[in-house]
């Protein structure tokens, strides 16, 4: 297992990667292992918290348009299973809404039609859930009483953990045929022979994996 996982810390760059269609390694590695159905989760993580976002690599124009029910069940699902088998519990999970203040809640809100219904559907499976949590104030203390926070898009999540806990994670994608881990962070382009890249989420992902 520790050969295998240590291997899949990086996947094998394919041109495919960078076309407008496979934008992302986590949408990429999905389409290699044959997932169609959108199980895969991007899920950052450190000892503290973890985060996933529902769409991982959109244009924020087209996010909206690709939070529906189906999706949030499925990859929750997909959450709720791996964690279980490896961290051996059933996790607290809080769902942030996509709108300012959860669009008050008002009608044909993403929040009423689809955020909602979700997560009802997912407490009466006997999941461990709630929300629609405010993502403008859940990273001030409350995201301490989950295990993970599940937000609708890439930086909603993203933008408050990394601020909170900067390069102290690593990111594991879920619903794989096989265990995927990799640094925290992109190839950061513009400090490339600068001698200041921080090795330390690296580090984090390779310990990891040698513990499992």
């Amino acid at each position: 297992m520790k050969d295998e996982a240590l291997g899949l810390i990086n996947c094998a760059i394919d041109k495919s990667l960078f076309s407008k269609k496979n934008i992302g390694v986590t949408e990429y590695l999905a389409r290699k292992c044959g997932l169609n159905n959108k199980s895969e989760v991007m899920m950052i993580k450190n000892d503290q918290l973890a985060v996933c976002p529902i769409t991982t690599h959109l244009d924020i124009k087209n996010v909206s348009q690709n939070i529906k029910s189906k999706t949030i069940i499925t990859k929750i699902k997909t959450i709720q299973k791996s964690l279980k088998k490896l961290f051996k519990k059933k996790p607290k999970i809080g769902v942030l809404g996509l709108n300012p203040h959860n669009g008050e809640l008002k009608k044909n809100t993403e929040e009423i039609t689809e955020i909602i219904p979700a997560i009802k559907y997912l407490k009466n499976l006997g999941f461990n859930i709630n929300g629609p949590l405010a993502a403008d104030s859940v990273f001030i203390n409350d995201y301490k009483n989950y295990d993970i926070i599940v937000g609708m898009y890439h930086d909603q999540v993203l933008t408050p953990f990394k601020t909170l806990f900067k390069f102290d994670a690593i990111n594991i994608t879920l619903g794989l045929k096989y265990f995927r881990a990799s640094p925290d962070h992109g190839v950061a382009k513009n400090i490339i022979k600068n001698d200041k890249a921080d090795p330390g989420s690296l580090i984090k992902a390779i310990k990891y994996i040698n513990n499992l």
